[in-house]
């Protein structure tokens, strides 16, 4: 039975890990195009925060209205619940560490180490699941991979807000 709860950990840990690397990606993405478009680090920050929150809540309550659905309308439990604020909490604090760097006063130091930061979680979130998922690959490989898709997202919100926005 303890081997049923674990697994049973195990795959909500894979969900909040999984809904973090969009989060991450989704909250600093926002967060490069939009100083792009101002300097002022309130808005940029509260930019990627909105962002990171929208996603957190939508990775962290989605399931519990999905989990209802699929067994006949029922209410989820009070653990469900729980576990979706904590979910919500760790990642909406998550995403928001990219985000500091916005408050140094050199704009473009600030990008860099948003962008690396958010890159360098990306990295470490994506080793922790490809060891959870027991993969052929070597969880570093699947880590690098995220991070990689991380970089090409943040390259097009960059190009794209400097060249179609502005």
């Amino acid at each position: 039975m303890s081997e049923l709860n674990f697994k049973g950990l195990e795959d909500k840990i894979k969900g909040v890990i999984f809904g973090l690397f969009g989060s991450i990606m989704a909250s600093f993405d926002v967060a490069l195009g939009v100083s792009i478009l101002t300097s002022d680090s309130w808005t940029i920050f509260i930019s990627g925060l909105i962002v990171g929150m929208a996603s957190s809540f939508a990775n962290a309550f989605g399931p519990l209205i999905t989990k209802s659905r699929l067994v006949n309308f029922q209410a989820y439990s009070i653990n469900d619940l729980i576990q979706s604020i904590i979910s919500f909490t760790l990642t909406f604090i998550v995403v928001g560490l990219p985000l500091i760097p916005y408050f140094f006063n050199n704009l473009i130091i600030a990008r860099v180490v948003s962008v690396t930061s958010g890159l360098v979680l990306l990295f470490i979130f994506g080793v922790h699941k490809g060891q959870l998922e027991y993969l052929e690959e070597s969880p570093l490989v699947y880590g690098f991979k995220i991070a990689l898709i991380g970089a090409v997202g943040a390259v097009i919100c960059y190009f794209s807000t400097l060249y179609l926005v502005r």
